[in-house]
């Protein structure tokens, strides 16, 4: 054998290490909202492989679902990552590590956390890689590539589409909100204008029944921060109380951080999400 050749096949990468990649090209890279009428999911479509998908509706929390065209035959695991475009060299790559590989419609199925973590970095100009092995069981591993073109662009599309999902089993009326401090449930100062301005209406409506719906941001586990949610619209509900509402005109629930106002992940997300809604209602 050539020994040009030879030195050429000995630095060829083993065929182990092939692998196939999927991924929208930069005109093709788009996402999609769509709305039933307990969830919203935002969609990118990958040509010849699947589609990737968030989800979100009221009760539940953000979660993440790759959903390929040939699924796998048997559980495995696959690699997560967040890239740096070519053409962004302001950002840093970061490995997120293993997580399991499903077998049946959905590849991966992400809970709250993986999913933020995902939804951030497409917020911020990273692209998604998900690796993980031929469902043929072939000799190459199967790359999938989401982009992050056009996923700023319809972000309040998707807010807004979660912000429509009011699973409530009553007609409101009219309604106010008052905002907390980080994990607290006292109510600010600034805060009482408004509770009085809600109590100057629910005198004039003595029919009205009245519903607290407390909420907390996204930090924190889903139990403790539906404890917090029942706590602050509990302290609303000792406020009305003492200002004469009697106790059976009053019903409070707690939302946790199933029903954020904004994702966005910010301080001023989480200022706007810690909240009590105020519902005058029938």
């Amino acid at each position: 054998m050539n020994a040009r050749y030879a030195i050429l096949l000995f630095c060829l990468p083993p065929i182990s290490l092939w692998a196939a990649d999927y991924g929208p090209r930069m005109e093709q890279a788009q996402w999609i909202v769509t709305q039933e009428p307990d969830l919203c999911e935002l969609i990118q479509p990958i040509p010849r492989y699947g589609i990737a998908r968030f989800q979100a509706g009221p009760g539940r929390t953000l979660s993440f679902h790759l959903d390929p065209r040939i699924p796998l035959n048997a559980p495995d695991v696959g690699l997560l990552s967040l890239q740096a475009p070519d053409w962004r060299h302001d950002l840093v790559s970061q490995d997120l590590g293993a997580v399991p590989a499903l077998a049946g419609d959905s590849l991966l199925r992400l809970g709250r956390e993986e999913a933020l973590t995902l939804y951030y970095g497409l917020e911020t100009g990273h692209e998604v890689l998900v690796q993980h092995p031929d469902p043929g069981h072939g000799a190459r591993d199967i790359r999938v590539t989401l982009s992050p073109l056009r996923f700023r662009e319809v972000l309040a599309d998707f807010r807004a589409c979660q912000g429509e999902l009011r699973a409530l089993d009553f007609e409101i009326l009219d309604d106010w909100r008052i905002h907390f401090d980080f994990d607290e449930a006292r109510i600010r100062p600034d805060q009482y204008a408004e509770l009085d301005r809600f109590l100057a209406v629910l005198r004039d409506s003595p029919a009205g029944r009245v519903v607290l719906g407390g909420h907390a941001d996204e930090r924190g586990t889903e139990a403790y921060n539906d404890a917090l949610s029942l706590r602050r619209a509990h302290a609303v509900q000792a406020y009305l109380q003492g200002r004469g509402i009697a106790a059976d005109r009053i019903e409070t629930r707690a939302f946790g951080q199933s029903w954020p106002l904004d994702t966005a992940g910010t301080e001023a997300a989480w200022a706007l999400n810690r909240r009590v809604d105020i519902w005058l209602a029938r």
